[in-house]
């Protein structure tokens, strides 16, 4: 039976606040606690499998203190996200427990929030580098790989506001103005974040699967997909693009490309290419060469190139652990 403020709280109700379901079963399509704290499917479960809440029998009387875990247990998941519920009173024993109108509501709130997080834990940098210090003419790629422990460790990552972010720079080299344009295109590029949503909000910055911070717009033609962590396939899609903004230059562009080794939900890694493409040839400073130089010899791109992948761990402030495990960074294919 549906309840109101002021029944008592019967035993298939609370199963369903806390399973999905009055038989206490499970079920991921009806907002619950368990679904967002433990396994859940996807884009829902931050792994905490160990803590989930236990269902109660057929004609059980729910007791003061089953009620109050529960209660506990969405403040805590809201508290993850920055969400903001009703502050709930604890029990004591002896007391009747009654229906809180405020509970679905609740719910509701946490469930739409699951993947918001109010603050972020360490960056990790080990292994996420690609560097290149020869010469080139036409474009150079790298590919940085993240991988973890299982798909659902990948979930679990994403779910609980972890981040994956890419920077890049050039220095050093010839002076001349196709450097000095790639140098200006990497600074523009900002810094890329990819995330596990295409609409959320951790540590007070809102995410749209990849997001720009800093940097500039870019030339014409430039564009940024709304692609996040569950959107990709085993193929590359484009994540972003970035052309140059400045003549003879406008040609040339940065690159972000994604793939997963499996669907959505199966996937234990993510490769993310990386193209540095130089379309334009070289009309620009410097006007001469060195004496039995060829002029061809401007069209190159030299100096330091730089592709940097780290990842964000989510906080685990109101978490039993951080059931994400330790991320590995590679570079598969070196610029």
């Amino acid at each position: 039976m549906a309840y109101t403020a002021g029944d008592t709280i019967l035993d298939d109700e609370y199963n369903t606040f806390v399973t999905g379901n009055a038989a206490g079963t499970g079920d991921n399509g009806v907002n619950n606690v368990n679904t967002l704290w433990g396994a859940g499917t996807l884009d829902k479960g931050y792994g905490e499998t160990g803590s989930t809440l236990a269902s109660v029998s057929a004609g059980s009387t729910i007791t003061a203190t089953q009620w109050d875990n529960f209660l506990s247990r969405l403040e805590n998941i809201a508290a993850h996200q920055g969400s903001t519920v009703t502050n709930y009173s604890s029990l004591s024993a002896g007391d009747t427990i009654t229906a809180l109108s405020t509970v679905a509501t609740d719910l509701a709130t946490i469930t739409t929030n699951r993947v918001d997080a109010a603050a972020s834990g360490a960056t990790v940098t080990t292994d996420g580098a690609s560097s290149r210090t020869a010469s080139w003419t036409t474009s150079v790629a790298t590919t940085h790989r993240i991988t973890f422990a299982s798909a659902n460790a990948l979930r679990y990552f994403f779910n609980a506001g972890g981040l994956v972010t890419f920077t890049f720079s050039r220095s050093g080299g010839t002076s001349s103005d196709k450097n000095t344009e790639w140098t200006d295109l990497c600074s523009k590029m900002g810094t890329i974040t990819f995330s596990g949503s295409s609409s959320h909000t951790v540590n007070s910055v809102a995410y749209t699967g990849t997001t720009q911070t800093g940097g500039g717009a870019g030339g014409a033609g430039s564009s940024k997909s709304t692609i996040d962590a569950f959107a990709l396939t085993t193929s590359n899609q484009e994540l972003i693009i970035k052309y140059a903004d400045t003549a003879p230059y406008t040609t040339n562009y940065i690159q972000i490309q994604a793939l997963a080794d499996a669907a959505a939900g199966s996937a234990t890694y993510i490769d993310f290419t990386v193209s540095f493409v130089d379309a334009a040839a070289d009309t620009g400073n410097p006007t001469y060469t060195l004496p039995g130089t060829n002029p061809a010899s401007l069209d190159i791109v030299d100096g330091t190139l730089t592709s940097t992948m780290n990842y964000i761990n989510p906080d685990a402030t109101y978490l039993t652990s951080a059931a994400w495990g330790t991320p590995t960074m590679s570079v598969t294919e070196a610029l």
